[in-house]
């Protein structure tokens, strides 16, 4: 059974559609160019291509940043003459012209000559590009002392909040504009971490330091990415493995954090690469917090809540004709469960590990391309407590097998591109939390994407874009479509886009076969929950007056959801999850300020995110429990002749503790961080010294109620890199 689209959406498409027919049998005169750069260092230590330079065209605020390979393509540029600016950490400024054709890409070269003595490419800024599909991109390489971790570095999204049961390690979930947990998908390397259980994604288990991007796509992505993308996508892509490098980091913290680990990546011979990562960590987490006076006042430990956590991966890569890339990975976790402050435990304890594979081939050329992408993943989670302080001694062990193949190709032609691609897993679980230990899941999905890029004169370029999915999951009864549809106006530094979609995702295994326990009953008649209609609107300003740089931005939004599944006690205080209509409708706003000062480029970034998620209907109304109506984030970088200091606040507005109700409403709070990140220079090594300050005014907050977070704490992070030739490890 197919999604109706709806009137709205049927016009909607149908506008696409026809805009998409007319241009291709009458292609505008002109279309988009592309300048492809690439950037050499002329430093005696690392000759050869030159990765992680910043290429820009300052007057209309396109940039990139160069790859492994030294190379960078700036897209969708007018054809004409441009200047470009070639920028790189620790080497002189680099300027070119070019002039691009009409819809074709151009090829420069430069050459950055070393500048060891100046300190002003030490950049921490958050860098954040907004991508087509409206998200939001995070260079890890660009992320601040202060940012220690995935869910750290997510919380900085606007629009994204983070939940964490605790401290350093605990468990933490992110929430996209209001959405649930298991609404929000997250991916590593195009392989899904969602727990199959819960369909939650624990962000606390994946090693910052392995990753090379972050991205953030809020809004009902099912259109490509299928069930689970109802609220949106996380995308978590891995280190780069094409260039000869090595790494040392070594931190410690507050409540006996201690972290160490080590990354190696070696190119034997000009197409093959091989990049080895492992990373050990623990910390304690007893720190102390308030206890609310409702609970008895005064002060108590966080008792049961350390963790340790061991991983590591290997890849190995193959450029030429068809790229090949192979990976392997293993990661446990082992951590106490000290429950709620109001029923502690001392005695729970929990373990995670995933063991994984995967190979990726990808084939392109200047008008066609196809990837084959097929990992096979084994996640176990065990939850024990021998002596908990309500109901029964447990023991639940859950195994998970998962096997999935995707099949990805596309076609241009001039300004038209056209993408297809299917996907196929199998998910094979054993568990003694469900009603039935053994089940096995199968999905389907295929989906198909046409762009096109058009002039709209004085108003500047218009890219068209139509997509759709179909799915077939077995804990949905019918075939479910996912149709989206969206344009984006661009001109010099501005953008304006627009976005219609639906999204769905289907019942966790845990609601409708979670074991019946004390107080707790599963409901085996829940049905999927599904975005209808979904409309977005982003605009975006970037200015370059002389050596300074203004961007600001906006969304706005609404994607109400139907049979949002809640977890809610009825009159015995027996909790079963079922569904509910649920509006959301917020607002997100932004602007980042680049101030040139004493020789370096100095920077602000403020983002505001409004979020509306109520219930609707005449059971409940008011805002969903724990979704904050306001949340904010501000971050300074001041360039210092020695380092880079960032002073960083968090806001979190009021939330509601009580479904549908007002009593008992949680405080809003803000914490304010502060690092400081030194670069130096000892031997044959580079190194960079961070130092950061967190909650440095020892707020004592809680996200979720009886479920604290730290007060003050401190870390340091020492990171050594050698120097070494391109082609010896």
């Amino acid at each position: 059974m197919k999604v109706p689209l709806g009137r709205a959406g049927m016009a909607a498409s149908a506008c696409i559609v026809l805009a998409l027919a007319t241009d291709v049998a009458t292609a505008a005169a002109q279309v988009a160019a592309a300048v492809e750069v690439t950037v050499r260092s002329a430093s005696r230590e690392s000759e050869g291509p030159l990765p992680g330079a910043s290429v820009s065209i300052p007057a209309s605020g396109f940039t990139a940043t160069t790859d492994a390979a030294g190379k960078a393509v700036l897209r969708g540029i007018a054809p004409g003459h441009h200047v470009i600016s070639v920028d790189a950490l620790g080497f002189a400024t680099a300027t070119l012209e070019v002039d691009a054709a009409n819809g074709r890409t151009a090829r420069v070269e430069t050459t950055l000559v070393a500048a060891p003595l100046e300190l002003t490419g030490l950049d921490v800024r958050v860098e954040a590009t907004t991508l087509p599909a409206a998200g939001v991109a995070l260079e890890t390489a660009s992320l601040g002392p202060t940012v220690l971790d995935v869910p750290g570095a997510i919380d900085r999204v606007p629009g994204a909040t983070v939940v964490r049961r605790g401290g350093p390690g605990a468990p933490a979930v992110v929430q996209l504009r209001g959405s649930s947990a298991d609404q929000v998908l997250v991916l590593l390397d195009g392989v899904a971490v969602n727990s199959p259980v819960t369909g939650e994604a624990d962000l606390s288990t994946i090693d910052l330091e392995s990753l090379e991007r972050i991205v953030v796509v809020p809004g009902a992505a099912s259109a490509r990415y299928g069930p689970r993308a109802l609220g949106g996508v996380v995308l978590l892509e891995s280190r780069e493995v094409d260039h000869t490098s090595a790494s040392m980091t070594a931190s410690t913290g507050a409540w006996a954090q201690r972290e160490i680990g080590g990354s190696l990546t070696w190119s034997p011979s000009e197409p093959w690469s091989i990049a080895l990562g492992s990373r050990w960590s623990r910390a304690d987490g007893d720190f102390t917090y308030e206890v609310p006076d409702f609970r008895g006042g005064g002060e108590a430990p966080r008792a049961n809540a350390s963790y340790e956590r061991t991983g590591g991966d290997i890849r190995v890569a193959r450029s030429g004709p068809i790229d090949v890339s192979l990976r392997g990975h293993a990661s446990s976790i082992e951590r106490g469960s000290p429950g709620s402050i109001s029923q502690p435990s001392e005695t729970g304890g929990q373990a995670h590990r995933r063991y994984g594979a995967s190979a990726h081939l990808n084939r392109s050329g200047d008008d066609v391309g196809i990837s084959l992408t097929t990992a096979v993943q084994w996640q176990r989670a065990e939850y024990a407590d021998t002596t908990p302080p309500f109901g029964q001694a447990y023991d639940a062990r859950t195994n998970v097998r998962r096997g999935e193949g995707t099949v990805d190709g596309w076609w241009a032609s001039g300004p038209v591109t056209a993408r297809l691609g299917a996907e196929l897993a199998r998910q094979d679980v054993e568990s003694s939390a469900l009603r039935k230990p053994a089940l096995r899941i199968d999905e389907v999905g295929a989906w198909s994407r046409v762009e096109h890029e058009r002039s709209a004169g004085l108003l500047g370029r218009l890219t068209l874009r139509a997509s759709a999915r179909v799915d077939r999951h077995d804990l949905v009864e019918e075939t479910v479509l996912s149709p989206a549809v969206g344009a984006t106006l661009t001109r010099g530094g501005a953008s304006l886009e627009l976005s219609w979609g639906q999204g769905f995702s289907p019942p966790g295994l845990g609601d409708l076969l979670f074991h019946e326990g004390v107080l707790v009953e599963p409901n085996l008649d829940l049905r999927p929950e599904r975005v209808r209609n979904e409309m977005s609107l982003a605009v975006r300003q970037r200015w370059s007056p002389g050596s300074t740089s203004i961007e600001v931005r906006g969304a706005g939004y609404r994607a109400d959801v139907e049979d949002m599944i809640l977890w809610f006690p009825d009159f015995r205080f027996v909790w079963s999850p079922e569904n509910f209509d649920v509006s959301r409708r917020g607002a997100e706003l932004g602007a980042s300020l680049g101030i040139p000062a004493a020789g370096r480029t100095h920077s602000l970034s403020v983002d505001v995110a409004w979020s509306e998620v109520e219930y609707t209907g005449g059971a409940l109304s008011g805002q969903v429990a724990y979704r904050p109506e306001v949340t904010g984030d501000a971050t300074v970088t001041l360039l210092l002749p020695f380092g880079a200091l960032s002073p960083r606040a968090t806001h979190v507005g009021e939330r509601r503790s009580a479904p549908g109700s007002e009593l008992n409403l949680l405080p809003p709070y803000t914490l304010f961080d502060v690092g400081l990140e030194v670069p130096f220079e000892t031997g044959p090594m580079s190194g960079r010294l961070a130092i950061a300050f967190t909650n440095v005014f020892d707020e004592r907050a809680a996200l979720l109620v009886d479920y604290p977070l730290p007060g003050r704490g401190w870390s340091t992070r020492l990171r050594l890199t050698p120097r070494l030739s391109p082609r010896s490890p």
